[in-house]
């Protein structure tokens, strides 16, 4: 009996951590409305309610022709919390808008989101992301090439595998793999 009620407390945690991880992204979202508002400070607060410090941002893969003339994908260096902070900066600072297209939940800790980039009024990209959320906060987060159907699926896996708990005397660790 104490282990269902120490499963169902992970569980409970888990809805919480998604739900914080909702709000704190959509007030991030919503401060992208084009009139830079918030003092620089403000905006470093925003950003670290919704990203963890150990945050790890993988950017879409590059498509690249190869000798063989194949075509084939070549990941980027992934992104640190502070790094993905400066480039976040940047983009509010030049006074982008940023309109939420959905925001699904697609496990207690996996958060599929997609969002329209607007630069100078006009579209300028649509961004797909998958987060593994730990805490409220993404954790990891991969961003999605939607010409490849195949890359949600591996997105989503591969948060299961990065959050792989290992239970040592009622502790929760993270370990990354």
């Amino acid at each position: 009996r104490n282990i269902n009620n120490y499963q169902l407390n992970i569980v409970k945690q888990q809805i919480m951590s998604s739900y914080q991880f909702e709000l704190a992204f959509r007030q991030y979202v919503a401060a992208f409305d084009g009139t830079n508002a918030l003092s620089p400070a403000e905006f470093k607060t925003l950003f670290d309610k919704l990203h963890h410090k150990d945050l790890e941002y993988r950017l879409v893969d590059e498509k690249v022709i190869g000798g063989d003339g194949m075509m084939h994908l070549k990941a980027k260096k992934p992104l640190t919390h502070d790094e993905k902070f400066e480039s976040h900066s940047k983009i509010y600072a030049s006074g982008h808008k940023v309109t939420l297209i959905y925001f699904r939940k697609i496990g207690l800790d996996c958060i599929d989101t997609k969002v329209l980039i607007v630069k100078n009024g006009e579209e300028d990209e649509i961004r797909r992301v998958v987060h593994t959320i730990s805490d409220g906060k993404a954790v990891l987060s991969q961003e999605i090439d939607e010409s490849i159907p195949s890359k949600v699926l591996g997105a989503q896996c591969a948060g299961a595998v990065y959050k792989c708990r290992l239970n040592t005397s009622d502790v929760q660790v993270y370990k990354r793999y």
